[in-house]
């Protein structure tokens, strides 16, 4: 600060180190001031950090080294000090005198307040709040550090609170000016503490009174309070200071000359004599002495510290070698163990493979006895006792076929079983079809048979290996195809549930997936009403909605849980009783654990369908089980509301206000009871909350969500309530004869599912008709259904 008398007009202007809200502020000042009658003062406040980055992630400062720790804090000054330099320029444009005025603090509110203290300021300019919450009728600061300086600041100064270039308000100076005479008595030394001049050197202190100037005080002063780290750190030589040394250099020792390193060859007389000679004082002898006493105490103690680094470096650096002992023993053993695995997959690839060539060997002879076949009988050359020759070959070696086909799916349930026990995961046992019994079953991929198409490729209805399926094949000029298709694969083989679509199986030869079949097709198209269907009434949406819960709560309850990624009515299908299971896995993800217990998946490229798709997830790229409870929300509203998905959330939320609720219901549905209503869309707008640490976790909403489902079911008809018994068993686990959880399910000719003993008993009475449609059987072959038993299976273990 100028000596009294030599005082001029002064603004103090607090600003943060980089931000437009900043050039707001200093503008205001530019402003409203005239540059011939006041100096500016560029006030600013640095807090050192605590978390210092080095090899690709941070340490606390506590874990460096001093010379780290002064190394980076430095280069923080020096970046803090470039960027001030930005509003010097600013200033100089405008013609007026500035100068920079930089504080080290742990706290910016209690730093501005200490350094209008200690300077005495009576004109303060700071911020009132952070420009995006600045409003027109704004008259009272917004942020806790304004709210903090406006209270304990010194009363005799005038604060200016500014926000977005605008005057917020003023807290106007209640007492007179401090009395500068007094000020200037003071230690000139003392005054500059903690206050670093443009281009002065400095030492930089871990300590709550931050950075001190480069010099030590010609007359006695108190050393300031120390906080946080017990060290300081000299920039210009990166040498330590410890407590002992740096506190009895602050009380006992004060020269005019530069600071001292206190080297083991330092002597207490070259210390002492400048300062004798420049003031020529006679001081006593005895205190010289005493200060000298001190000195080389202190020294004795930095030795002994100095033997007890070492010890605990030596002990460290043994403990680490251990550590990488173990790790590399670890290392190896998990080398052993994947070795091994290795070499079991190999053996049972070989067996595979063997089998594959044999199954091919009998493909490439049956089409040529085939070709033989239709060439004889367009040419007329065969005689009916040759034609019934070849057919009976024929006939042969289709059965033949079919018994290797059983055989390779029995291998690679085997394989699968086989990789459960060596720890890779349980994975649900599918079969694996030809590419010409996909053609067969579709005609050659005829448009009739073609129930659905988008960006990933065609879903065809057909009738395979005597069940009817959907068949979804991968188009061939699909970028993202493939992936997906693998994602879905091995998803949908590790997990079964009754709300996720079954896969059936798959062929590898054209990326083709066999899901079962489900006669109602996608909740969006029933939304729609499309085909003339009608709507479903509100109990079914309700059960829907419960459905759709629990499976998501099944997902993401795995011990690796699975983000769906992309929820939407869609990709919900209905089966014949209108049971809702999820489908479409191509973009779900498995979730990994983050180094702060948060499960989330990272991604670039974030992928969906926007109007469902999670805000986070599409600024951040992290997916987490939040992201499908938001999509979750926004289904909630829709089936409520039979709306559009855009803006949805906002219309329920003034619809709910404004208490129009009634207004906005899909009447459609038949009449909601209005308490189920608001509650569906209280747990929809929950759910579909734009931060995601305010959405609930489905597993604390599941009560609400079971009740509302019971509620409905009880004005249901008969024809829902049939779908679960009192046990709440699935109505497709039953068998339609014995009215029991079926065992051994087996699909007849007219595409239903029996217990296997129940259907061939019904068959070897003499029953030619179906049990269910009365209709003739066109054969009385029997299939077994694998992927309904693992599901019948998986249920009864987790409901005993």
């Amino acid at each position: 600060m100028d000596e009294p008398g030599q005082a001029e007009a002064k603004v103090y202007v607090a600003l943060p180190e980089k931000s437009k809200e900043g050039k707001y502020i200093l503008s205001w000042v530019l402003n409203n001031f005239s540059n011939d009658s006041i100096k500016i003062i560029i006030t600013h406040v640095h807090i050192p950090a605590q978390m210092i980055p080095m090899m690709g992630t941070k340490f606390p400062a506590s874990q460096l080294s001093p010379h780290q720790v002064n190394l980076y804090r430095k280069e923080e000054w020096e970046k803090a000090e470039k960027h001030l330099n930005d509003y010097i320029s600013q200033c100089s444009r405008a013609r007026f005198k500035v100068e920079k005025l930089m504080f080290v603090s742990d706290d910016v509110a209690h730093g501005l307040v200490e350094l209008i203290s200690l300077h005495g300021m009576i004109n303060f300019v700071m911020g009132a709040a952070s420009d995006r919450r600045y409003s027109k009728g704004m008259t009272e600061v917004k942020s806790n550090t304004s709210k903090f300086v406006m209270e304990k600041a010194d009363p005799s100064c005038q604060i200016s609170f500014i926000c977005k270039g605008h005057l917020v308000c003023t807290r106007e100076a209640i007492l007179p000016p401090r009395n500068l005479s007094q000020s200037a008595s003071m230690p000139t030394e003392t005054k500059r503490q903690n206050v670093f001049p443009r281009n002065s050197s400095f030492d930089v202190s871990n300590s709550r009174g931050g950075m001190t100037p480069g010099f030590l005080p010609r007359s006695p002063i108190r050393p300031s309070r120390l906080h946080s780290d017990n060290y300081s750190i000299d920039f210009s030589e990166g040498t330590i200071r410890s407590d002992a040394a740096s506190s009895i250099a602050s009380e006992d020792v004060y020269s005019n000359c530069d600071l001292l390193s206190m080297n083991d060859d330092f002597e207490v007389r070259s210390l002492h004599e400048p300062r004798l000679e420049s003031q020529g004082s006679t001081r006593d002898q005895g205190t010289l002495a005493e200060v000298c006493a001190k000195l080389q105490a202190a020294l004795a103690d930095s030795g002994k510290y100095r033997v007890q680094l070492n010890e605990e470096i030596c002990k460290r650096e043994k403990a680490e070698m251990d550590l990488a002992s173990l790790i590399q023993q670890e290392e190896e053993t998990k080398s052993a163990l994947i070795k091994e695995k290795q070499e079991m997959e190999f053996l049972h690839k070989q067996e595979l493979e063997m089998v594959q060539r044999q199954l091919d060997l009998l493909q490439e002879e049956y089409k040529k006895l085939q070709e033989d076949r239709e060439n004889a009988v367009k040419e007329g050359v065969l005689h009916k006792q040759e034609i019934k020759i070849v057919q009976n070959k024929l006939d042969l070696l289709q059965e033949e076929h079919i018994n290797l086909q059983n055989e390779r799916d029995n291998a690679v349930k085997e394989a699968e079983e086989l990789r459960c026990s060596s720890g890779r995961g349980s994975h649900v046992p599918f079969s694996e079809f030809f590419l010409l019994e996909l053609e067969q079953a579709t005609e050659n991929f005829s448009n009739s048979h073609k129930i659905g198409e988008g960006g990933f490729g065609s879903v065809y209805k057909g009738f395979l290996r005597n069940t009817m399926v959907a068949i979804k094949m991968l188009h061939p000029q699909s970028l993202q195809g493939k992936p997906e298709f693998e994602q879905e694969v091995a998803v949908l083989s590790t997990m079964r549930h009754p709300n996720l679509v079954t896969l059936i199986g798959i062929c590898s030869e054209k990326s083709a997936l066999i899901y079962e079949f489900l006669p109602n097709g996608s909740l969006e198209d029933r939304l729609a009403c499309q085909g003339g269907t009608p709507p479903l009434t509100w109990q079914v949406r309700t059960r829907i909605i419960g459905e759709i819960c629990r499976a998501l709560l099944f997902l993401h309850s795995n011990p690796n849980p699975v983000v769906h990624g992309d929820l939407k009515p869609a990709n919900i299908l209905l089966d014949a009783n209108l049971v809702s299971k999820l489908s479409d896995f191509g973009i779900s993800r498995l979730l990994m654990e983050t180094n702060t217990n948060t499960l989330v998946y990272r991604t670039e490229y974030p992928r969906g369908t926007f109007a469902y798709m999670d805000p986070e997830f599409l600024s951040s790229g992290e997916l987490t089980v939040k992201s499908d409870v938001y999509s979750f929300g926004i289904i909630i509203l829709r089936l409520l509301t039979g709306k559009p998905p855009t803006n949805i959330a906002a219309n329920v939320e003034d619809a709910i206000e404004s208490e129009s609720l009634h207004l906005i219901i899909d009447e459609s549905a038949g009449e909601w009871p209005f308490v189920q209503a608001e509650k569906l869309a209280n747990l929809g707008l929950r759910c579909a909350q734009m931060r995601r640490r305010k959405r609930p976790d489905l597993e604390s909403e599941w009560k609400l969500v079971e009740s509302l489902m019971h509620t409905a079911s009880l004005s249901v008809s008969p024809s829902f309530k049939s779908q679960l018994d009192d046990k709440g068993i699935p109505s497709y686990f039953m068998c339609p004869i014995l009215q029991e959880v079926m065992k051994d399910p087996h699909v007849a000719a007219d595409g239903y599912t029996y217990e296997a003993e129940a259907i061939k008993g019904w068959l070897d009475s003499g029953h030619g008709t179906s049990p269910m449609t009365n209709l003739p059987l066109h054969h009385q072959e029997l299939t077994p259904n694998y992927a309904l038993r693992s599901a019948i299976q998986e249920w009864l273990l987790n409901h005993p």
